[in-house]
């Protein structure tokens, strides 16, 4: 009983006796059979109530009219009425006014401007004043460029009809009466026939913009010149810490970052089936292996942390301090961002103690970076205690809320049905963009927290944080949408956002299984936005 209209038109086909024997037994298996009879009744009376009407009556006949009134015209002598118009007539009195038009001159026009200008000069002669200078006098112009040509020994161009003669002849020749002459043509002054023109042409001068890039390529030089140290400390740290992972890791990264590059650049039916093939199997060789070295060992942030006992993996503090006692047993390296590390005597590590931007007094094999001075420091003292809170903070719960606030944003502003389409038209595009839009922002992030430049390292972490929460909210809502509609659910966009939200709450029991949605949603969506956002028509 979903659809109303479908089974009365079954039961309008049953009163005509055209149904077939499928159809007959589709309305018997109707789960209401009551109202299917109080349907059917209804339709019996309304066909028996107008049966029942008596036949409409007809309007009177035209013919019969006018065949009355011509006899009738007949019998009293009267002569044949005449017709209230005639097209035909109409037809030649149009013909007959065409060539009578057609026959007449040329009417004269109304006003003369040449006749007018003799007018006004013969009226000032006569009243002994001279003729109003004129705003700009085209014989002193070309006078002027040629004898400027001459002194740039180019010859004389060829001059255009005169202004000033055809008007003195103008003059000179006695004025019809009722006869009105037209002004003389003036014949189009061309660039290229005055030698001079391309002599006055402005030339470009790159001097501003050369000398804003050398400043800004110098500006660059010196930055990177002045936080190298910590650059290549931070550098040394990373492949120490990479030096962990599988090699394959690597080669799936590579191979993702490629394959992002060529489908965003020639999205082909072609490249994209090679395209997907090529994502997940990247996705099998990087993610576990990121996973592994997230999830292994003890990282925090904003907080200090004691090592007392054993520790199978690597030990990093961003914005705390370690402190390694006398049992403390690291199957790793330990490291710290803008902290210190102080170890005790028996304290084993298997890697090397890293203080970026801090001190390692007890370890004289330790790898140091110079702290930051003057306003450094003053900026490292208030991001400690930020990042001992985002260290504190329950980040799955915030993570989910965020993306939960951002797919109610897309969905009362009306964006999220047509980022959804977007995304399910060009599925290998989008996530493509959306890995080159993160990796141009984790990339300068971590480069500019190993130099020292923390709020814009915080401020870049922050907005990737934001667009892989807004990414994810954009695949959850188009894969519950899917799911909706292919389950027959109603309202399937609320039901599908719902879905998509369940889903990704639903994955914070499994921490891999979060973390590959995270990563892998976001950057999907993420690329969508940009594609919307940038109007690019997708193949």
């Amino acid at each position: 009983m979903a659809d109303p209209s479908g089974w009365l038109d079954l039961l309008h086909r049953e009163a005509e006796g055209e149904l077939t024997p499928a159809e007959m037994e589709a309305l018997r298996s109707l789960p209401d059979q009551e109202k299917v009879a109080q349907q059917r009744r209804r339709l019996a009376d309304t066909t028996a109530h107008l049966s029942a009407l008596p036949p409409p009556r007809l309007p009177a006949s035209v013919a019969q009219n006018v065949a009355a009134e011509v006899a009738w015209s007949v019998r009293l002598g009267a002569s044949q009425p005449e017709l209230l118009h005639s097209l035909a007539g109409a037809v030649v009195a149009d013909i007959a006014v065409a060539r009578h038009l057609q026959d007449q001159s040329v009417p004269l026009m109304p006003h003369s401007l040449a006749a007018g200008v003799v007018s006004d000069i013969r009226a000032a002669r006569q009243l002994g004043a001279t003729p109003p200078l004129l705003p700009s006098s085209v014989a002193a112009a070309v006078a002027s460029d040629i004898a400027w040509a001459g002194r740039v020994h180019i010859p004389a161009p060829t001059l255009p009809r005169s202004v000033a003669g055809a008007v003195v002849a103008r003059i000179a020749q006695p004025e019809a009466e009722g006869v009105s002459v037209p002004p003389p043509s003036l014949a189009p002054i061309s660039p290229a026939a005055n030698g001079f023109m391309p002599l006055l042409k402005p030339r470009h001068n790159p001097a501003p913009l050369a000398l804003v890039v050398a400043l800004m390529a110098g500006l660059t030089l010196l930055a990177v010149t002045t936080v190298w140290p910590n650059l290549a400390a931070g550098a040394l740290v990373l492949r120490t810490l990479l030096a962990q992972v599988s090699p394959l890791a690597g080669v799936g990264l590579a191979l993702l970052l490629l394959t992002s590059a060529l489908v965003s650049w020639r999205p082909g039916p072609v490249m994209q089936r090679m395209g997907a093939g090529a994502f997940a199997l990247s996705a099998v060789l990087t993610l576990p292996a990121l996973y592994s070295l997230a999830a292994h060992g003890d990282v925090r942030f904003g907080q200090n942390i004691v090592v007392s006992g054993p520790v199978d993996g690597n030990v990093i503090a961003v914005g705390g301090h370690v402190r390694l006692e006398a049992g403390a047993r690291v199957n790793g390296e330990v490291v710290t961002l803008l902290g210190d590390v102080r170890r005790d005597p028996g304290a084993q590590v298997s890697g090397r103690v890293n203080a970026l931007l801090g001190h390692a007094p007890d370890d004289l094999d330790a790898l140091e970076t110079a702290p930051p001075q003057g306003i450094g420091i003053a900026t490292a003292a208030a991001f400690r205690p930020l990042l001992g809170w985002l260290g504190s903070a329950a980040w799955p719960q915030i993570f989910v809320t965020l993306t939960g606030g951002a797919l109610l944003l897309l969905f009362v502003a009306g964006m999220a049905p047509t980022l959804a389409r977007r995304q399910r038209h060009a599925p290998m595009r989008t996530l493509a963009l959306g890995v080159l839009a993160l990796t141009a922002l984790g990339g300068p992030a971590l480069a500019l927290a190993l130099a020292g430049l923390l709020g814009p390292a915080l401020v870049a972490a922050a907005l990737a944080v934001v667009i892989l929460a807004v990414g994810l909210s954009v695949s959850a809502y188009d894969l519950g949408r899917a799911l909706a509609r292919r389950l027959r659910l109603p309202v399937p966009d609320a039901v599908g956002a719902l879905l998509g939200l369940s889903a990704v709450a639903a994955s914070l029991s499994e921490p891999p299984l979060a973390f590959g949605l995270a990563l892998i949603g976001g950057a999907w969506g993420a690329g969508t936005l940009l594609l919307a956002r940038g109007g690019v028509q997708t193949v």
